[in-house]
């Protein structure tokens, strides 16, 4: 089920999101989203659809290393699993990843937690987008028929045409639904079916948000690795033209070298200069006469 040569595209975001640090930055990634909501639209604080719950530390004095939760079980039996095991993987460490993947790898064939983790989804994306994030990352992880049939109407949900703005007039509920459609997406992906590749080439071209189209390009690529050029072939059939820059997207392999990654992006810099910002330019102040050491350009990009 799993590549020897490669963990799964899915499963690194399941270990990253797995962490109390990558959670509380990505609650914080949200939170700095909401603070830049245009005032002038509402007066009012954003506020939270569920009273607050504990604090992970308390969560993490309660919990055992390496102590899974079983996924298993039927009807009521397998709900209060699947959600025992998703708090246990919000807070599980990296050295924990194979224990994760193992319980997730025995229940692939439990039609009933596929389902529980599809309520659970749906009911966490109106209340908890970092939870959201987790468990359609644990669903497509699962490779469950009924699950594939879960990501597929998620990842159809309707897009908002409008909401609440940031200051740079992007609507906050598109980039909310985006982000989780894009997840959705990985696990489609990663499922590798007839079925699912064709539901990932239709959002590549069809999809609202750039979000979700990007993101099924690289996934679509990611998964068909054994093939690269066919799969590159195929997708050219379904990128829209102006989006074409995706297809060369530089990834950065877990446990890549800093080096190599260096090496992708400067050829990819090359092969497309309309990606390279420009230079910011220094200008003295309006009220101050120029200086000869005002330096006219910056220096090179940073390095990775």
């Amino acid at each position: 089920m799993y590549s020897t040569k490669k963990p799964s595209r899915l499963f690194s975001l399941i270990a990253a999101l797995a962490t109390v640090a990558l959670l509380a930055v990505v609650a914080g990634q949200y939170s700095a989203q909401m603070q830049q909501i245009d005032q002038n639209k509402s007066q009012k604080n954003p506020e939270s659809k569920e009273p607050a719950g504990p604090q992970p530390s308390q969560l993490q004095e309660k919990r055992v290393a390496h102590q899974v939760p079983p996924l298993s079980g039927t009807g009521e039996d397998a709900k209060k699993a699947v959600l025992a095991f998703i708090d246990w993987a919000g807070l599980s460490t990296p050295d924990e990843r194979e224990d994760v993947r193992k319980m997730i790898s025995s229940a692939s064939d439990n039609k009933e937690i596929a389902g529980a983790l599809c309520e659970e989804a749906f009911r966490a994306q109106q209340v908890d987008h970092s939870r959201a994030l987790l468990v359609l990352s644990i669903l497509g992880e699962l490779r469950n028929p009924s699950g594939e049939e879960c990501l597929r109407r998620f990842v159809n949900l309707p897009f908002p045409q409008d909401g609440r703005k940031t200051s740079e007039g992007e609507i906050v509920e598109q980039i909310d639904l985006g982000t989780l459609q894009a997840k959705a997406i990985d696990g489609l992906a990663y499922l590798r079916t007839m079925s699912a590749d064709e539901e990932v080439l239709r959002q590549v071209q069809k999809h609202p948000s750039i979000i979700v189209r990007a993101e099924a390009i690289s996934a679509y690529l990611w998964n068909h690795q054994d093939s690269p050029d066919k799969a590159r072939s195929v997708l050219t059939k379904y990128v829209r033209k102006d989006e074409k820059i995706y297809l060369d997207r530089v990834q950065r392999d877990e446990g890549g070298k800093a080096e190599s990654f260096n090496r992708k992006l400067e050829y990819y810099l090359k092969s497309h200069p309309e990606a390279v910002a420009p230079a910011p330019k220094f200008e003295p102040p309006k009220d101050e006469k120029p200086k000869k050491d005002y330096p006219t350009q910056t220096v090179k990009p940073p390095v990775f």
